[in-house]
């Protein structure tokens, strides 16, 4: 697995590549091991994932975070928003404002949140890791 030297600050958008591993600016590190590519039940849309291996203080985890193929049809705040409202017609023919949560495009470790900002299958992801302090 290749490193990336230099230790990157928070709030930076991150390239990482597969095979690659960062570390930030209080050695969180974060690698990025591998890909996998899922085809709905319906054929109705696909996921693709990519696996990412966290650690910090000889504590780690696997993480995921996923697109999917519908994504183009999103709005940017929807994208971009781990909690966002939108409006839907129900089947009554009124329309209603709902709260939903975006899952696959977060992490949230420790004090650490991180986004998905951009996905290559198979090459790289872009994601801007933030901290919350205390």
């Amino acid at each position: 697995m290749d490193t990336k030297l230099t230790k990157i600050k928070y709030g930076s958008i991150i390239e990482i590549k597969r095979g690659e591993k960062i570390i930030l600016e209080d050695d969180l590190s974060v690698a990025l091991g591998f890909f996998s590519h899922k085809n709905s039940i319906d054929g109705a849309f696909t996921k693709a994932s990519a696996y990412l291996l966290l650690s910090i203080n000889n504590e780690e985890t696997e993480q995921i975070l996923s697109v999917y193929s519908n994504d183009y049809t999103k709005p940017e705040e929807e994208l971009n928003s781990f909690k966002y409202s939108k409006t839907v017609k129900g089947e009554d023919g009124f329309e209603y404002k709902v709260t939903t949560r975006n899952h696959d495009r977060f992490i949230f470790w420790k004090s650490y949140e991180i986004q998905l900002k951009a996905f290559e299958y198979d090459r790289f992801i872009k994601i801007l890791v933030t901290k919350k302090y205390p």
